[in-house]
Parts: structure tokens; sequence; C-alpha cells
């Protein structure tokens, strides 16, 4: 497949707003976080068109000083052009921010102690007006009911915490203001909590966890994001459920797979446990209670040989060292959540597989090779403030997950290199994947078969007989009609009858196969590109044989 060039939303944001070239390898990966959470986080709809909720945000970033902390909550504020709420601890920090921010041309407004009343109105009119989209303030101010309640009833989106260590440090001595900052947290549940300091050791790090995130433990980004440990692979299919399977009976366990929706996970996991007659299969997702979660992770926790379905709620669960497999039931919104959710794997360093399951229906190629999904479609520009004109929100999205299918459905490159070039980090060696072990599938290896089989049955079959064909189902019908003879008989015996028909629909999808709709072969299945004959009347033959 040809591999095309394309502006990324997030560089250029960085060159044209903020003068640098690019974000480093770790800003890079919490900003990734950051937007795929602000950006995805309204109502959507699964492949059934069933409302769902994505999940939630919750992290702590410890980078060290001179480290770009700033860079990793002003550039998804601007770009998103949602409302953040940025908290700092001291009055210079607050200064300096706001200094710089003005420099870049980004409009904001600041919450502090001595405003005139005059000042304060003007601030709030901005806000609720929606031309000014970033506060600063500090944690006294948010003591203030009246500024909770107003800012509570604008819907912030992103809560940043600055030099979050000062919340277990000096929350627990001489300023309680900042250890209630997490009552906020509960309070307004914002899509997305960022804490950003330079210096927190395990002991802080806890405390956070308990003041700030109120004893939900968050998504840490601490190291390397290279796993060498991890060997990537991508699985194409014309069957989800059948390759989902087909992973499940094979891989090491314990094992996790992830889905991109609550309503997904839980359907895998019915399907798994009734295919493979298992108990240890379940789901997991941030609508359980929280007794539920509780109960599954002291469950997964301990389990040598479980199987555990679920969304990216789980990446800020427990953390389980011996995961042995990771699955994607489906390509992810951005590499950096794939390197993210597929890195829970290995934590102890003896080795794991990440295997990224995609079909047709995932991917739409288009005119110049243009890898293009079927996300949200382009709107406003995300920040009216900046002085020059920003990607949206919907263009935003789109772009990182080219970035992600290109990996998916390329064939031909390492899926190392291809993973941490996305994130600006050259990578020349790889520790395994199925392109350098020269076991990568360029194409589904069941469509072969399958176009074979319609090729030499034309116009003979509709889907329910040719699937019971293809999987060698020997029913009464079949025997009386002699079709068990038929060229092609069990091609794809083991197959599930219905994840055959998936197959099928999925060929169908991608336009290699097409159902005819004349009598008398009307709804039977031939391939796409053979040639049709036409007809022609008869008084046509006869009119040119009289003028010839």
């Amino acid at each position: 497949m040809t591999q095309v060039e394309y502006e990324d939303p997030v560089v250029s944001t960085c060159q044209q707003i903020f003068g640098l070239p690019a974000p480093f390898p770790w800003q890079r990966l919490i900003i990734a976080n950051v937007l795929d959470a602000i950006l995805t986080h309204n109502k959507g709809q699964d492949e059934k068109n069933t409302q769902v909720d994505f999940e939630s945000l919750r992290q702590i970033a410890v980078l060290p000083t001179g480290a770009g902390k700033s860079l990793c909550w002003m550039l998804p504020a601007v770009l998103s052009g949602k409302l953040t709420v940025a908290v700092f601890p001291l009055l210079s920090l607050m200064t300096d921010q706001k200094r710089r921010l003005d420099d870049f041309g980004v409009s904001v407004i600041t919450m502090r102690g001595g405003l005139s009343q005059s000042e304060r109105r003007a601030g709030w009119a901005s806000l609720e007006s929606g031309q000014i989209s970033i506060v600063i303030t500090n944690p006294e101010i948010l003591q203030s009911s009246s500024v909770v309640r107003r800012l509570g009833e604008l819907k912030p989106k992103f809560l940043v915490v600055d030099e979050t260590h000062t919340v277990s440090q000096w929350g627990e001595s001489f300023r309680p203001a900042c250890a209630g900052i997490g009552r906020l947290v509960e309070q307004w549940d914002p899509p997305v909590v960022l804490a950003l300091t330079a210096t927190a050791g395990p002991h802080i790090r806890d405390r956070i966890t308990e003041l700030l995130f109120n004893g939900k433990l968050p998504n840490s980004v601490l190291a390397n994001p290279d796993r060498p440990e991890i060997k990537y692979g991508v699985i194409p299919t014309l069957s989800r459920n059948h390759a989902l399977e087909r992973l499940v009976r094979n891989e090491p366990r314990p094992l996790i797979v992830f889905g991109p929706t609550r309503s997904s996970v839980a359907e895998s996991a019915r399907l798994l446990r009734r295919r493979l007659c298992s108990k240890e299969i379940r789901f997991y997702h941030a609508g359980l209670t929280p007794k539920e979660k509780l109960q599954l992770e002291a469950w997964f926790l301990d389990s040598e040989d479980g199987i555990l379905c679920a969304t990216c709620a789980y990446g800020m669960g427990v953390d389980k060292k011996n995961i042995r497999t990771v699955v994607h039931m489906a390509p992810p919104g951005s590499v950096e959540a794939y390197l993210q959710e597929s890195g829970r794997a290995s934590r102890d360093g003896k080795g794991a597989q990440a295997w990224l399951i995609w079909t047709p229906r995932d991917v739409k190629v288009r005119g110049g090779g243009i890898l293009e999904d079927s996300g949200p479609a382009p709107g406003k520009n995300a920040s009216s403030n900046a002085q020059v004109a920003l990607p949206s929100p919907g263009e935003v999205i789109a772009a990182r997950r080219r970035s992600m299918l290109q990996y998916t459905t390329s064939s031909d490159r390492c899926r190392r290199i291809v993973l941490l070039e996305a994130l600006g980090i050259e990578a020349n060696d790889c520790a395994g994947c199925d392109v350098c072990g020269k076991e990568a599938w360029m194409a589904p290896p069941e469509e072969e078969a399958i176009l074979k089989v319609v090729k030499w049955n034309r116009r003979r079959f509709r889907k329910g007989q040719l699937a019971r064909i293809l999987i060698g189902k020997r029913s009464l019908e079949i025997l009386r009609s002699g079709l068990e003879l038929t060229r092609g008989f069990g091609a794809l015996t083991g197959w599930e009858m219905e994840d055959v028909e998936e197959a099928l629909g999925s060929l169908e999808t991608a336009g290699k196969i097409r159902l005819e709709n004349r009598w008398p072969w009307k709804s039977c299945l031939r391939l796409a590109e053979y040639p049709v004959r036409r007809r022609v009347p008869c008084c046509a033959v006869k009119k040119n044989k009289a003028t010839g």
C-alpha cells in the first residue's frame, strides 16, 4: 500500500503557535493521551449504532525540570479549544504561564486574589461567551463555592494541576487548599485530569493518587515507551471474532483483550466464554460499579490463566506484571494509545506478544492511497484566539487515526520502527515483530480461499449456502443435492458459520464480491470484477443482419 505524507496537527500547532519544531517523545505521549480523551469523550456510537461513553483520563506525568511540562497542557488546551482550568500553587508561576501564553498569541484569563470587580466581571463574560477557553488559577480561589459553581456550569473538559507534589507536601501542612483539589475532580468529573510534576517518588505518587484522584490509580507516564520485551504483530482478517478466538486459544496467558467500547468488550467476553467453555473470561469497563471493579481487579491480579476483555479503563487499574499477551480487537485512535495499552504486557520483563486485529471495515482506501477513517467530520477551528488557523477537533482525530491505520495496514516496514517514529524517536533495531520475522500477512489469509470458491461457483450460491459449503457442513439439504461434491467444499473447515458470514460481508464491503440483482441469479454471489455478459435482444440481431 502506498505510504503518503500528511500534516500532523500536533506538530504543525507546535511550530505555528509555540515556535518549536516538534514535541519531544515524552511530551508527545502525554499530549496524545490528553487529546484522545478530550476530543473523543462526547457520546459516540459503536458499530451497532448504540450510544456509548468513552473513558475519562486520569494521568500523572513526572518529567524532569526543563523537559517542557508546560507544552504538555498548553498545546492540547489550544488545539482542542475546550474549557481548560490550570491550577498553579504559586502566583509567580501563574504570572509566568500567562505571560508565555500572551507571547504565543493565546488569550487566557487568570483568577486570583486582588482582582477588581470590573476585572472579575470581564473575565467571567469572556469565559461564558466562549471567547476564552483557558483559565489559570490557584488552589485558594477554587475554595470559593461561587467560583466552583460557575466554572462547573461551564463544564470544564481539562483540569491541569501543575507542581502536583505540593498537593501532598503542602496540603498536609500549611496549605490545606492544595489537598482540596480532589474534591473538584469528583464534583466536575472532567474528561481529563493531568497532574504534572518534576519530583514525585513512589510515596508522593501514592499520596497524589489518594488526595487528587480520590484513590483511583491514575495512568502514569514515567518510563521509555519502547518495550523491547514485547513482540508486535498485526492480524488482517475478514472475521474479527474468528481471529480473536484463534488468538485467545493459542497465545499464552494471562491475556488481555482491549476493545473500543463497553458493549464490544462485554460481547467479546460472552462469545469467548461460550466458544472456549471457560469461566475464566470476564470484562472490565468504567461503567461497572466500584465493587465490581475491585472484584475483577483482584481476580485478574491473582490469575495465572485469566482472560480479561477491557476498555482503556483498565489502563488506569491494577498494575498486573505478568500479562503475557495483549490483543486489540480493532485499531485504537492513535499510535500513542496503542503503545500505552499494549505496554500493559510484560511489566515483569519476561516477554510478551502484542497483536492488533483489523478488518476491511476498519479502513477505507481512497484516491492517492490516503487512508481515511469514519471519524467525526471536521468542524470549526479549535481556537479563534490564536493568530493562525488551527485544525478542527475532527481533523485532529482523523490525522491521528491515519497514523495508526498506516501502521496497521503496512506489511513491509518494521512495526517497532513505525511506532517509535510516530513519537519522533529514531529506532534502528527491532527486538521482535512479525515483519522482521518474515511472518506478516499482507492480506487476510482466508481471502484467497473464499474468492477461489466464489469464482469456481459463480452466481450459484447465496451467502448462507456458500457459508455452509465453506465450513463443510453436511446438512440434509446438501447431502440430497450432492453439494458436498462442490469444488471448494470445506475450504474453511473449523470456522463458525457466523464467522464465515461475517467474512463474506467484509469482502462485499471491500468491493471484492457482489450479489447478483438479476433473475435467475438474484442474491447469488460472484466476483466483483468478473465480466458480465449482457444479452443482445433478438430484434437487434435481426436488424444488424439486415443492414449488414
